[in-house]
C-alpha cells in the first residue's frame, strides 16, 4: 500500500503547509487574522479567473471567516454551476456547504448530492454523503433507504473495507430513525435485519475520510492522547479503535471506529491526512466526517472539509474527543 514510512507510535509528524500559490496567500492571511488582505487576494483572483475552483474556495473561506454564510454558500454553489456534469466537483461543493451548518446551504448540498449519486452511483461516497445529508435534515427514512441501497450494491474491489462501513451506516441511521419514531421500532428493526445489518445500539465514535480525486492515495493517521498511532500499517490503536482498510486508488471512504462512550476513550484524538500521491488532478479535496453516537440513536455529526495541494504534506484535520 501507499503511505509514509512512519512507525506505529511515537512522535507525531508536523503538519506541513498543504497549500501553494494564491490559495496559500489567502490562508496565511486568514491565519494571521488579516481578513481584509485575504479578501483582496481572493476577490482579485476570482475576478481575473472566475472559473478557477480554488479561487472560489478562497472566496468561500474568506466569507466563512467574515461570518458571511450567504456569500460562502454562493461561492461554493458556483462550483456546482461550473461543473454540473462532474460528480466529484458536485460532492466537493456539497462538502464545503456542509460545514456552513445553514438550512439553505444544507438544501443545496442535498440537491447536489442527489445529482452526484445519479451521475456516479459507482462511487460509495455518493451514497454516504446523501444519506447523511438526509440525516442532518431529519429525513431519517430517506437516509435509511439510501444507506440500504448502498449496502446492497456491489462496488469495485478497489473500495476495500467499504462494505463494512455501509452496513454499519444502516445500523446507525436505523438507530436514529427509531429514536425519531419509537412507535415504529419493530418495523425498522425488521428492515435493518432484512438489509443484512444490525442495529448500532452501543456508543461509538467514527472518523470517516473521503476525497474527491481518482488514482491517488490519501492516508489517514489517528493519534490518541498517549501518542499511540494508527494508520495503514498499524490499523489498530493501542488504546482502542480500528482503521478498517487502506484505499490507495482514489475517493475512499476510509473509516476509523472507536467503540465505547466518551468516558472510555483516550482522547483527544489528533487526526491527520497524508497526501501520499496526488495523482493527475494536481490538488486534493475532500471531507473528514465525525459521527458520535450515544448508543441510543442520537448522532452528532461534524464535517471538516479540507484541501491539499502539496505532495507528501500532512494536513491537520484537528482534534476530536
Amino acid at each position: 500500500p501507499g503511505g509514509s514510512s512512519l512507525g506505529g507510535g511515537g512522535e507525531m509528524p508536523s503538519p506541513a503547509n498543504p497549500y501553494s500559490g494564491k490559495f496559500q496567500t489567502v490562508m496565511d492571511s486568514l491565519g494571521a487574522k488579516d481578513i481584509a488582505a485575504a479578501k483582496k487576494t481572493a476577490d482579485d483572483w476570482h475576478a481575473n479567473d472566475p472559473g478557477d475552483v480554488m479561487a472560489l474556495v478562497a472566496v468561500g473561506e474568506v466569507a466563512e471567516a467574515s461570518k458571511d454564510t450567504a456569500l460562502a454558500s454562493r461561492a461554493y454553489g458556483s462550483i456546482i454551476d461550473l461543473f454540473s456534469n462532474r460528480a466529484d466537483q458536485r460532492r466537493f461543493a456539497g462538502e464545503r456547504l456542509d460545514r456552513l451548518d445553514d438550512a439553505a446551504a444544507r438544501e443545496l448540498s442535498t440537491d447536489t448530492y442527489e445529482k452526484a449519486l445519479a451521475e456516479r452511483s459507482d462511487h460509495p461516497s455518493s451514497h454516504r454523503l446523501l444519506a447523511y445529508a438526509y440525516v442532518k435534515s431529519g429525513n431519517y427514512e430517506k437516509a435509511f433507504n439510501v444507506a440500504v441501497a448502498a449496502s446492497n450494491k456491489t462496488f469495485s474491489d478497489r473500495y476495500v473495507g467499504v462494505p463494512r462501513i455501509l452496513k454499519e451506516d444502516v445500523g446507525l441511521i436505523g438507530a436514529a430513525w427509531i429514536k425519531s419514531v419509537p412507535e415504529r421500532r419493530d418495523e425498522i428493526l425488521a428492515k435493518i435485519t432484512a438489509a443484512g445489518a444490525k442495529l448500532e445500539d452501543k456508543p461509538s465514535l467514527r472518523f470517516v475520510l473521503n476525497w474527491e480525486t481518482d488514482a491517488n492515495d490519501v492516508d489517514f493517521h489517528i493519534y490518541d492522547a498517549k501518542g499511540n498511532h494508527a494508520y495503514y500499517q498499524t490499523k489498530h490503536l493501542g488504546s482502542g479503535g480500528d482503521l478498517y482498510a487502506d484505499i490507495t486508488t482514489g475517493y475512499g471512504p476510509e473509516c476509523f471506529t472507536i467503540a465505547g462512550g466518551r468516558a472510555s476513550r483516550s482522547g483527544p484524538y489528533t487526526l491527520q491526512a497524508n497526501y501520499y500521491s496526488r495523482g493527475p488532478m494536481g490538488y486534493g479535496m475532500g471531507k473528514l466526517q465525525i459521527i458520535d453516537h450515544d448508543g441510543s440513536g442520537k448522532l452528532t455529526i461534524e464535517d471538516r472539509p479540507y484541501v491539499v495541494m502539496v505532495d507528501h504534506a500532512f494536513v491537520d484535520l484537528g482534534k476530536a474527543q
